[in-house]
């Protein structure tokens, strides 16, 4: 064998098995990080928006909120389907490009956070997972190397799927995700990542609020007088005659020992608002302003039914006295308004208005009061309305993802077992192919014979 072809074995060995593990281990780290990046801000694209929301406030830019949700809706939707996609080996070179467009955009934006720290996480896996902005810049440029690499290698090893059932494998990608992040905008998060989840003791977070968040986190407090804000820390609050407006984390982190606090004049009266041995409606509206009027017909319909049953019913805001006071007069309400931070009434439940379920402090559910028909508050007996009205996310997601799941491993089976077919029919007719031949070649020796 000649030198120059054996030197070529070692080469050709690498190539048929280097590469190919390389774009699988590629695949798997780069893909799965866009399915959790894209499926956390899809679950909760009002966090997304918020996040959006935040990133333009910092740089000026007055951009109409309805193309920040769209925005809060295709981020997660894309990075989700891409990231999926790329996982099964789909769409080789469009997803590549796809993705890196898209880093294209995130490695400056990253680093420029990384340097400037105008926010405090970027957000990239929603409030599942928070990250420093070093560490989000960090990944985001192994992710570019990786995906550099799979642009040159990924078309060369083959996926999970043949090119025809691609397409659907994007739609049912597509439409999963768009499901759970329709659902999390219009009702709740499926899951609730978030420090109120369902099962939390308010009561207990209060208490912990006042004992330990102090110790852990840092806060400081946005008040406004005469169209002047200024910040006061807790032991500092100023009198009544300044409005309150906002609490920012200027140390340490927010854990869920941070607890459920009402700040008014300088004391938490959290432990004073929740009811211990009562069932209780909270309604949160982070902004007056975005709150349909026609809410107040639910929301007086809420309070009688919970008020028949034993319970009662408060609202937090977020407003002034003199904005609580014309809520007051115009919704005509009988039940106790307080105000509270944006911050934590976007926590406690999502929307421009919600509505949390208590029972003897415990948070049950929570849905936003747009998803909520009057009729069914008016119409259904006392003794059903809990069970109306508990969107039961996780059971829903569940399924849903065990669905999902099942039809991709159908889909999987028939498009191996028709590759499988067509390997056997291609084998079988080279067999033939070979015995024809074999057939109709002479007989060598009987044609020595006859001579």
């Amino acid at each position: 064998m000649p030198s120059s072809q054996s030197s070529n074995l070692p080469k050709k060995r690498i190539d048929r098995f280097f590469h190919p593990a390389l774009v699988w281990i590629f695949r798997l780290i780069v893909g799965a990080t866009f399915v959790l990046s894209g499926f956390t801000k899809s679950i909760d694209v009002w966090g997304s928006y918020y996040k959006i929301a935040e990133y333009l406030d910092v740089w000026g830019w007055d951009v109409p909120s309805a193309l920040v949700v769209l925005a809060a809706f295709l981020l997660g939707g894309v990075e989700f389907v891409c990231g999926f996609l790329l996982l099964l080996g789909c769409y080789k070179r469009a997803v590549t490009w796809i993705m890196l467009l898209m880093m294209a955009f995130m490695l400056p934006l990253t680093l420029y956070i990384a340097v400037a720290d105008p926010v405090a996480d970027c957000g990239c896996f929603g409030d599942f997972l928070v990250i420093s902005n070093n560490a989000t810049f960090i990944k985001n440029i192994f992710l570019t190397l990786f995906l550099l690499y799979l642009f040159r290698f990924n078309k060369r090893v083959d996926g999970l799927f043949v090119p025809y059932v691609q397409w659907v494998i994007g739609g049912l990608l597509s439409f999963y995700i768009l499901f759970v992040a329709f659902f999390g905008y219009n009702v709740q998060p499926m899951i609730d990542f978030r420090r109120f989840e369902p099962g939390t003791d308010l009561l207990a977070s209060a208490d912990s609020s006042d004992e330990e968040s102090e110790e852990e986190a840092e806060y400081e407090f946005i008040y406004e007088k005469d169209g002047r804000e200024e910040s006061f820390t807790l032991d500092n609050l100023p009198d009544s005659t300044w409005t309150f407006v906002d609490r920012r984390l200027i140390g340490g982190s927010e854990t869920v020992t941070d607890g459920f606090a009402v700040i008014s004049d300088g004391e938490n009266i959290a432990a004073d608002i929740i009811d211990p041995e009562a069932d209780q409606f909270i309604v949160t509206i982070p902004d007056l302003s975005k709150v349909d009027l026609s809410y107040t017909y639910l929301l007086n319909e809420l309070n009688d039914y919970i008020s028949n049953r034993g319970g009662s019913m408060v609202a937090l805001v977020n407003a002034d006295e003199e904005g609580i006071e014309r809520w007051r007069d115009v919704s005509m309400a009988s039940y106790d308004i307080y105000t509270a931070e944006p911050t934590l009434i976007k926590e406690l439940a999502r929307g421009h208005a919600a509505i949390v379920f208590l029972h003897d402090g415990v948070v049950v559910w929570k849905r936003t009061l747009s998803s909520i028909s009057y009729k069914i508050v008016s119409d259904t007996q006392l003794s059903e309305i809990d069970r109306e009205l508990d969107p039961d996310s996780k059971e829903i997601l569940h399924g849903l993802t065990i669905l999902f799941a099942t039809v991709i491993v159908i889909i999987m089976v028939f498009d191996r077992s028709g590759r499988l077919v067509a390997w056997m029919l291609k084998r079988r007719k080279k067999k033939a192919e070979k015995m024809q031949a074999q057939i109709g070649q002479p007989d060598s020796t009987a044609e020595t014979g006859k001579e």
